[in-house]
């Protein structure tokens, strides 16, 4: 009896190969959603499809392929601001209008993503482009200051499991809670290096690299609403 053909393509396989992002999201969706074969319609597809693209963005280096044959440039954490992700993650929509339909992701950053997402869970920042805006912005500042404050206490190395776990719960209520998108994707960076900073091969830079970047972000963007008021 012949053997069935296995169609899922194993996101193991080939760590430098590139994906297309509509792929990767797919990959990615049957390894997050629940009963990602459930009956859902052909919408519902589409924006789940959707929200896996827009968080893989969140937390793995995406690549455009801007000319045949060219290699393919890492698209940078500004670009990628106030981006949005749309068909079925075949298209990446920059703020500037601009569309991008030759987006891919690494298998091996895909990996990574797939379990940064596993251990935070998709749904707390799948959709958040199209949440409703934040308090006022100062006192959402002063709250996240705050929290930023604690999390540069309890990054202190070496880094231990406990403190690890708290601040990745810290980081992701910043994440999900940042009316600015600068803000938002320097915590998810933040959550990217408090992950690695578990492997054996650290990221150069790591936690201290990103929780920096995270103070800065928020300083600016507290600034920015001083200056408008």
């Amino acid at each position: 009896m012949a053997r069935r053909a296995n169609t899922r393509l194993p996101i193991e396989t080939n760590p430098g190969q590139h994906l297309a992002l509509a792929l990767a999201a797919h990959l990615a969706r049957t390894e997050l959603v629940p009963d990602p074969l459930a009956g859902h319609d052909t919408r519902q597809i589409v924006d789940i499809l959707n929200c896996v693209g827009w968080a893989l963005a969140r937390v793995a280096p995406l690549y455009v392929h801007e000319a045949q044959g060219a290699e393919p440039r890492e698209l940078m954490p500004a670009e990628l601001e106030g981006a949005a992700v749309l068909q079925s993650a075949t298209v990446v929509l920059l703020k500037d209008g601009r569309k991008l339909s030759r987006v891919t992701i690494k298998r091996a950053d895909l990996r990574q993503a797939v379990a940064i997402l596993k251990s935070i869970g998709v749904g707390q920042i799948a959709g958040r482009p199209k949440s409703p805006p934040a308090p006022p912005a100062i006192a959402a500042s002063d709250t996240l200051a705050g929290r930023v404050t604690e999390l540069e206490a309890l990054l202190q190395p070496p880094y231990a499991a406990g403190p690890l776990e708290t601040a990745n719960r810290l980081v992701m209520s910043i994440a999900r809670d940042a009316a600015d998108g600068r803000i938002a994707n320097r915590a998810m960076q933040l959550i990217s290096a408090l992950h690695d900073s578990r492997s054996d091969v650290p990221l150069p830079g790591g936690v201290p690299l990103a929780l920096a970047r995270l103070r800065l972000a928020l300083e600016e963007t507290c600034q920015t609403h001083v200056q408008q008021r």
